[in-house]
This record gives C-alpha cells, structure tokens and sequence, in this order.
C-alpha cells in the first residue's frame, strides 16, 4: 500500500574518507561515475554523459532479478566542489522526473556528503529511493578507498 505525503524528501547524510574535490569527481567524471553508480550487486551503463548545467544524462541501470532501467535527467547546478544537482527520472515510468541535491563539506580531511532528494510522489517511494542511495553510496565510499565496486 502507498500512501501520499506532500512532496517527500530523503535527506541522507555520509561522511567519505576523501577531499571534497576528489568525492565532486567520482560524481561528475563520466569513467569514475560508471565505477561505481548504482545499488550494491548491479551496475550501469552510461548512455550520455554531459556533466555541464543543461547537460544530461542517461545510464542503464541494471539490478539483479529486475533487468535494465533506463534513468535520465539533467544536471541543473554545478558547482566544483561543493554542489551539484540533477533531475532524476524513470525515463519509461510517465511519472515527473525528481530532483536530487547534493552538498559537499570538509570536515577535517574528510567529506560530509548530504543528498536531498525531492519531488518522490510517496513514502513508499521515498524508503525505495533511500535504499537505492545508501547502497550506491555504499559502492562510492568503496570507490573512495580504492575499491573495485
């Protein structure tokens, strides 16, 4: 059963074991992004990769048991190293695409990371969204530390 909230938002808040510029890249640097985008146990294809305001995007995303998923958007901020934001939609779901906001801060000789995601149309989807991130993020912090993801 799905309920509705008015415009749900999944803030998720890590802290990654590198600089700020070098956790902006594994996002923003098309052959890095590809490492390790995606939840834990798939990957992604990435089919267009502009990262410049206007630019889009568009990976296949492939998760064990549900094949390909095709997600597009555009990056509507950039701001190196500090933020960045894209527009995130199910390219075959019909649904309004989403946004996600992500700020970098230093602390200390580490990266406090904080994903906002908003526009999720309920909270049923907002708790799939914040599984899907935080394992993804899972993959980047592994992809930080040299990983292979």
């Amino acid at each position: 059963m799905s309920t509705t909230t008015l415009n749900p938002v999944l803030t998720i808040i890590r802290l990654f074991d590198a600089s700020p510029e070098q956790v902006f890249d594994a996002w923003l640097v098309e052959n890095q992004w590809g490492a390790w985008i995606g939840p834990e146990g798939g990957y992604c294809d990435i089919e267009e990769f502009e990262p410049r305001v206007g630019g889009r995007y568009r990976l296949l995303m492939h998760v064990p048991g549900r094949g390909g998923i095709p997600v597009e958007g555009v990056f509507k901020v950039i701001d190196r190293p500090h933020r960045f934001a894209f527009t995130w939609g199910w390219a075959l779901s019909g649904n309004p695409d989403t946004l996600v906001r992500v700020d970098l801060k230093a602390v200390g000789n580490k990266t406090e990371l904080t994903l906002i995601h908003e526009g999720l149309p309920t909270d049923d989807d907002r708790a799939g969204h914040g599984k899907g991130w935080n394992s993804t993020l899972n993959k980047l912090a592994l992809y930080l530390k040299g990983a292979r993801t």
